[in-house]
């Protein structure tokens, strides 16, 4: 009975069908009632904790392995897995996806959360998860599987738990993976005492997994996607108009365009997504593919009212335009004379204060790849506060330096440390700014100016971004300097003038207060980002969407504070590593393991031999 009506028969023959399959329980049932297009019987996921694998199996597989077998899987990834991961995850921050009605249990969350990281830590596709899963002991350790028998999760219950993630998301604004990598570094942070205080940072740009196209496959691409989304009567009506770019993949229709047809085939497309709107803004003005066609047209076109549609020329595009239809996260930018196109940044903190144990990451931030280093180390120093770690310095390097870091460490009291710093620096034809001492008076802002000759100015603002100081000219025709290496020049009216930006002075002071040890120090972020990398070949995430993008560098960003912790946990002591091989008792237990090995294999050849030959002849 649900909700007092009894199931009928094909509710019953449905339910056996998931249940022979394997998706009776958890997101695996919720499907497959949604099949019968029932909401009433959604209500039979019901949230529960997994507390099963914290109490041993007599009956386990483990407990059939010779001991040194379980030894071995107990100083195993698996076992640190198990403990520093596993079983760290917060279930109930999941509770609110799952029904409060009293019926069927789900699948336990922390399987299928440490399922998704060790996905994304190791690269592997569904199909390789699913039979790590069901056939490497180690890895059903670490999700503390240890009977055989216990039914597993289905690959269908594995997509509905990834589309409940990101409706919830979607819903709520909240990430529930960010939530527990969150959750289960800062209780890793206090198991090890790592300090936080002392932090470095740095970004990456990752690929979504979408295919390189041009102008007009894109265009192409936004037709076909239009089309799947409209009702089977409208793609009838408009089949005359878009026939020609259904024919195929975006890449295969554009080959049969020539070069020379392509800008009109562009303004074809315009024309048509334009009227297409027209119609759905009257007939459907809430749905997604009536924003699809707005964006794009916004995008690419020039619209005039009362007239055709006009081609946007490729410079004017934005950054930030629509790269793909299926991925309308993924953004476009240059960085470093390299294009990435339909792609995402990612900005990693992790902890650098050389007297810790350890080093690990405890912030990571993904957007779009458009996003500045200052807005990326905001976010990351406004989350580390809210979660209450402790930081005082940061080292970055020169792209996170600007106004809006500026304003945020002031604010929570942070030292910015930038190394490789751009711009502004001493030339073979001019000093730099940091050539120049800048005094800061008690609202924040420069009030003096000394130029490298020792000669001290009042600097004065208007709107507190532009400074101006005027020298004194006697000093200044005395100095050899001057319309030379000096940046003051000479004003017909003002005299020796210096005009500079704020921005100007506060890297000047920056640059002056560098600490040598800070740049050994920032370089080895570089290896930390190529781990979190790595599993995703040649930076190119496996997912597309800004919220499956934020979900696989969680997991993967996990795995690697849990190899860190695990060589930490394995590593042995350096008493232990140094301790004499001159004292006999290692040199003894050296000679006793030879002899052994010298004699098991003696014995061995003997019984061979008895074997194949009869009895060894005396002599």
């Amino acid at each position: 009975m649900v909700d007092g009506d009894p199931l009928n028969v094909q509710t019953l023959a449905l339910l056996k069908k998931a249940s022979f399959h394997g998706t009776w329980i958890g997101l695996g049932y919720t499907e497959a009632v949604r099949e019968l297009g029932n909401s009433d019987l959604l209500e039979c996921g019901m949230f529960r904790k997994n507390d099963a694998h914290r109490q041993a199996s007599m009956f386990s597989a483990e407990a059939w392995l010779p001991e040194r077998l379980r030894q071995q899987l107990a100083t195993s990834w698996a076992a640190t897995f198990y403990r520093e991961v596993f079983s760290r995850i917060d279930e109930t921050l999941f509770a609110e996806m799952y029904s409060t009605t009293a019926s069927r249990p789900n699948v336990p969350v922390n399987v299928l959360v440490g399922a998704e990281i060790l996905k994304s830590g190791y690269g592997w596709s569904d199909d390789e998860l699913y039979e790590q899963v069901s056939f490497n002991l180690q890895v059903r350790h670490a999700l503390g599987l240890q009977d055989l028998g216990a039914q597993m999760f289905t690959l269908r219950t594995l997509y509905n738990f990834r589309r409940r993630i990101r409706e919830y998301t979607v819903e709520t604004g909240r990430n529930l993976m960010q939530a527990v990598f969150e959750d289960v570094t800062d209780t890793q942070l206090e198991a090890v005492a790592v300090a936080t205080g002392w932090q470095r940072m740095d970004s990456t740009q990752v690929l979504s997994n979408l295919a390189h196209s041009t102008r007009l496959e894109l265009l192409v691409g936004v037709v076909q996607a239009v089309n799947q989304q409209l009702r089977s009567a409208q793609q009838q009506r408009w089949q005359a108009r878009m026939g020609s770019y259904l024919e195929g993949r975006p890449h295969q229709v554009c080959y049969r365009i020539r070069g020379k047809e392509e800008t009109d085939h562009l303004i074809t497309i315009g024309q048509l997504l334009a009227d297409l709107e027209t119609e759905l803004k009257s007939t459907q003005p809430a749905s997604e593919v009536l924003a699809l066609i707005q964006r794009v047209l916004d995008e690419q076109y020039i619209r005039k009212p009362d007239s055709p549609v006009q081609l946007r020329p490729a410079a004017e595009v934005a950054t930030d335009s629509l790269q793909s239809p299926h991925d309308e996260d993924a953004t476009y930018r240059v960085k470093g004379g390299k294009t990435y196109r339909g792609g995402y940044v990612i900005n990693v903190s992790e902890t650098a204060d050389p007297k810790n144990p350890v080093q690990l990451l405890t912030d990571v931030q993904v957007e779009p790849n458009i996003t500045d280093d200052a807005q990326l180390l905001k976010q990351s120093l406004e989350n580390q506060v809210a979660r209450g770690l402790e930081v005082q310095q940061i080292t970055t390097d020169g792209g996170y330096t600007g106004p809006t870091s500026d304003a945020v460490c002031s604010q929570h009291k942070v030292e910015l440390r930038a190394t490789h710093m751009r711009g502004g620096r001493s030339a073979a034809h001019h000093w730099g700014w940091e050539a120049y001492t800048w005094e800061v008076g008690s609202n924040g802002l420069p009030c003096r100016v000394t130029c490298p000759q020792d000669n001290t100015v009042v600097l004065s603002t208007r709107n507190g971004t532009r400074f101006v100081a005027h020298f004194d000219p006697t000093h200044c025709a005395e100095c050899p300097f001057y319309e030379g290496l000096c940046r003051v020049r000479a004003r017909k009216r003002a005299g020796p003038t210096l005009h500079v930006k704020l921005s100007m002075i506060a890297a000047a002071r920056r640059r002056a207060s560098l600490h040598p040890e800070d740049c050994p120090l920032r370089t080895v972020v570089e290896a930390t980002v190529r781990e979190v990398k790595h599993p995703f070949a040649a930076g190119k995430l496996p997912v597309r969407g800004l919220i499956r993008a934020r979900m696989v560098v969680y997991g993967s960003a996990l795995m690697v504070n849990l190899r860190r912790l695990h060589r930490f946990g394995t590593a042995k002591p350096e008493s232990d590593l140094q301790a004499g091989s001159d004292t006999p008792l290692p040199i003894l237990s050296y000679v006793i393991s030879r002899f052994k090995w010298h004699f098991q294999a003696r014995l061995a050849r003997l019984c061979l031999y008895r074997t194949c030959n009869g009895p060894v002849p005396s002599h």
